[in-house]
């Protein structure tokens, strides 16, 4: 395990040109705390948007720098985890949190639901939901319309 790696890409003091060295490293976890990491360049989280480990495309996707652009491409992810990361993410663009209520898996749906920033209609959709848990929280959003609550 790269420890010093490892190290470097959870140091809040690190700069982000180091950082987007580091985001070129052979293991997974290092790539993922750089994703995670506040000071990491937009277009670094970019790249890591595109790693083949579900794991960092989740930190990207968590990350509060993550661009509108790259949130709403990641949207589309393959993996469960990135999408609902996406949906949590209060820079999410509305367009991608009405795609992503849509979703398959509830989990997803209940994290779009639970946003503050969901736009009140994708809100007022997901009041009934077919998942419980998801009707509930889009019913406790402060976007839900008071006569549909």
């Amino acid at each position: 395990m790269p420890d010093g790696k490892l190290t470097l890409a959870r140091d809040a003091r690190t700069p982000g040109k180091t950082l987007a060295k580091l985001a070129g490293h052979k293991n997974w976890s290092v790539r993922a705390d750089v994703a995670n990491h506040p000071r990491t360049p937009g277009k670094t989280l970019s790249k890591l948007a595109e790693d083949k480990r579900w794991e960092v495309r989740t930190e990207v996707a968590l990350n509060p720098n993550a661009s509108s652009k790259v949130l709403a491409l990641m949207a589309g992810d393959d993996h469960a985890a990135v999408r609902t990361a996406v949906a949590l993410n209060l820079s999410t663009p509305g367009s991608a949190l009405r795609r992503l209520a849509r979703d398959k898996v509830a989990t997803v749906r209940l994290r779009v639901a639970e946003n503050p920033n969901a736009p009140t209609g994708v809100v007022r959709k997901l009041t009934a939901d077919d998942d419980d848990e998801v009707r509930r929280a889009a019913q406790e959003n402060h976007r839900t319309p008071k006569k549909v609550k």
